[in-house]
């Protein structure tokens, strides 16, 4: 697989995370979250490519993995303890809460037309960099404050190929102690 699916596909992949930490709500608990994320596309060697990520990292030797949670953990993500690789640990703090945040460093990413009924957010959102923009929208429902839900639906466009990509991901707390995940270093929303 070359360098630019990968690429591709860990931008595609980081799409969610904006949508869950975008959108956090006053009432989410602090703590350490689960999050497991599903990922589709119509992109048959995107799709081959997860796949073989996802065996690769239920056969990887045990220290290896450990280094991986490690590196994970120190930018705010682990791996759930003997769990699937689609899923991770995120420490969501009662600042980035009160104050609301988002994961996007570079000011690359933006969402306009957010609008909340009940328990359910709608969005839509936009990303673009040197390489490939993606535009999409999603919805967020939360279930009290110890989970929620959140489907995206976007296109990421390079100059040689659109792939359509759908995400799905589900949230639970799990502690109000996040151990050893840090707590991600997010600018707040502007």
């Amino acid at each position: 697989m070359n360098a630019r699916l990968r690429l591709r596909l860990l931008v595609a992949g980081a799409a969610a995370l904006p949508c869950v930490c975008v959108l956090a709500q006053p009432h989410m608990r602090p703590g350490l979250w689960e999050e497991t994320v599903q990922l589709k596309t119509d992109n048959a060697q995107a799709n081959a490519a997860m796949a073989q990520m996802k065996e690769k990292m239920a056969s990887m030797p045990p220290e290896q993995r450990a280094a991986i949670e490690k590196m994970m953990a120190s930018h705010g993500m682990g791996m759930t303890p003997g769990g699937a690789p689609n899923t991770v640990r995120v420490c969501i703090t009662k600042e980035q809460i009160d104050r609301g945040f988002t994961p996007d460093r570079d000011g690359r990413c933006s969402r306009v037309n957010v609008t909340t009924s009940g328990n359910v957010t709608r969005f839509d959102f936009s990303c673009a960099s040197a390489h490939d923009n993606i535009t999409g929208h999603g919805t967020f429902t939360a279930m009290g404050d110890s989970a929620f839900a959140v489907t995206t639906v976007a296109d990421s466009t390079s100059q040689s190929t659109t792939t359509h990509v759908q995400t799905d991901v589900g949230g639970k707390f799990v502690s109000s102690d996040c151990g050893d995940v840090k707590p991600m270093d997010v600018p707040p929303v502007k």
